[in-house]
């Protein structure tokens, strides 16, 4: 049973959750099963340690039934029934949380037992409440369509034709805001798509974007809700890359933010220090690379750096400031940072992420032997990425240490990681293949201590994109032809 999907789930219960499902689990309108009653009053007394030796089903038969032979079969009915239950209470919760879409199916059954007018009336009471809500999401505008469904609906079965009776404005908010929901829907799942683009080798599907983009530019007002401007412009930038587009999406988010959710504020972020940073190794232009400082700064300022509140600390977001703030020289400001906000981080990935931002940081300092012992604690992450930066970092330390053996082994490591990669972006990818080949021709020039060849190296250097750590490969380019 330890492992059971029911035992799962009511681990997650805290203690609030507990105490109402066990009202809810006692309550005859939704289960009259003792023997369920008793199962769960059984295991609720086992939160939160749930221990194993405790949660054997013949021992948990047996503390509920007694000396009764133990009848597996009759145990599983009772955790299925339990676990419905429980899912039926979590939808429950799910509803109560949603009051608008919950007061459709109010209005919905009042209508079905004829009582048009209590259920006007509670129409009523939420149109009222409606003019001072604030909708945040896309099924808060489909509950608003809802509301102004009916609201048609009412009128339509007391119309009489008069002059007085003509149909006004509000009764187009039906429409209206089912375009909003679905403009909102359509937009955050292109956007996601486009997102995943970044990250990932796949090419999304993108139905009626192009006409949605249509739509909007011919009917500017939608834009002026703030959750859909701000999807809509991340949605272009992701779409096009154009760098209209991301001042507009930056400025626009700079002045909107405290008006739209913690989600949203994380995403836009998100957008914007990928859309940096990709350029920086498209164009080698720094500034891209300060705007990209910019936002996360302004990310720290403002405390937007989880999806969700309560959330630890994003991990790459950490990392990522970590890695800009040195790329630019900021490397007090880094350890600042580090010291100051590592123990907000996500608790899964804490000891690789802080562990390897301190490697980052006493190589930047020249500290080459602290580098050494930091990245000797870490551990293999499972993140392609981290794989990818810890390869370079441990390139680039083997290059400064002058062990050419092991650079040389790192290096054809790094080539079959780079080759049997099959998720990452390939502009990616070639940012790093670009990176091996320099790196192995530079290794090559400083274990022979050679010179010729250099200066055409560094022309190389120059002209190939993308490349990361480009002003690395410079300098040590020229500290070779000085020797």
């Amino acid at each position: 049973m330890v492992e059971s999907t029911l035992v799962v789930l009511l681990k997650k219960f805290d203690k609030q959750h507990l105490k109402d499902f066990n009202n809810f689990v006692r309550s005859p309108f939704f289960n009259t099963n003792k023997a369920v009653i008793n199962l769960y009053e059984y295991l609720r007394k086992q939160y939160p340690e749930y221990s194993p030796e405790k949660l054997q089903k013949e021992y948990v038969y047996k503390k509920i039934f007694g000396k009764t032979s133990y009848n597996d079969g009759f145990l599983r009915v009772l955790m299925s029934n339990l676990q419905s239950l429980a899912e039926e209470y979590l939808t429950y919760i799910g509803l109560s949380h949603d009051p608008l879409i919950k007061k459709k199916y109010l209005i919905d059954q009042l209508s079905f037992l004829g009582e048009q007018k209590l259920a006007a009336k509670v129409l009523n009471k939420e149109l009222k409440l409606l003019e001072k809500f604030k909708p945040a999401d896309p099924d808060d505008y489909l509950g608003m369509h809802y509301m102004a469904f009916y609201k048609k609906y009412f009128y339509s079965t007391q119309f009489v034709v008069s002059k007085g009776n003509k149909p006004d404005e509000s009764l187009y908010d039906e429409q209206k805001y089912l375009i909003y929901h679905f403009l909102l829907k359509a937009l955050s799942n292109h956007f996601y798509h486009l997102n995943q683009k970044q990250v990932i080798n796949y090419e999304p599907q993108l139905a009626f974007l192009d006409e949605i983009i249509i739509f909007l530019n011919r009917n500017p007002e939608y834009l002026e809700t703030p959750i859909l401007n701000i999807t809509y412009l991340r949605v272009l930038l992701l779409k096009d890359n154009d760098i209209k587009d991301y001042y507009k999406l930056k400025h626009t988010f700079y002045d909107i933010h405290s008006k739209i959710e913690r989600k949203d504020c994380f995403n836009t972020i998100s957008i914007i220090i990928n859309y940096c940073q990709k350029n920086y190794m498209l164009t080698e232009n720094e500034l891209f690379l300060k705007e990209k400082l910019e936002i996360l700064k302004f990310a720290v300022e403002h405390e937007m750096n989880s999806f969700e509140k309560g959330d630890g600390f994003d991990s790459g977001r950490f990392a990522n400031i970590i890695s800009t703030s040195l790329d630019l020289g900021e490397i007090s400001w880094a350890e600042g940072f580090l010291k100051d906000y590592s123990r907000k981080l996500e608790s899964d990935r804490k000891e690789f992420v802080t562990g390897f931002a301190r490697a980052m940081i006493s190589f930047n300092k020249g500290e080459l032997d602290d580098t050494m012992k930091h990245m000797a604690h870490l551990r293999n992450p499972a993140a392609a990425t981290d794989k990818f930066n810890m390869k370079v970092l441990q390139l680039r330390l083997f290059y400064e240490k002058g062990f050419f053996e092991q650079a040389e082994s790192a290096a054809d490591s790094f080539r079959h990681l780079i080759q049997n990669d099959k998720l990452l972006p390939e502009s990616y990818k070639e940012a790093h293949k670009n990176f091996y080949s320099l790196y192995v021709k530079l290794l090559a020039a400083r274990a022979k201590d050679v010179k010729e060849g250099i200066s055409e190296m560094t022309e190389t250097i120059k002209s190939v994109n993308p490349l990361i750590h480009k002003k690395w490969f410079m300098k040590k380019a020229e500290e070779q032809v000085n020797i």
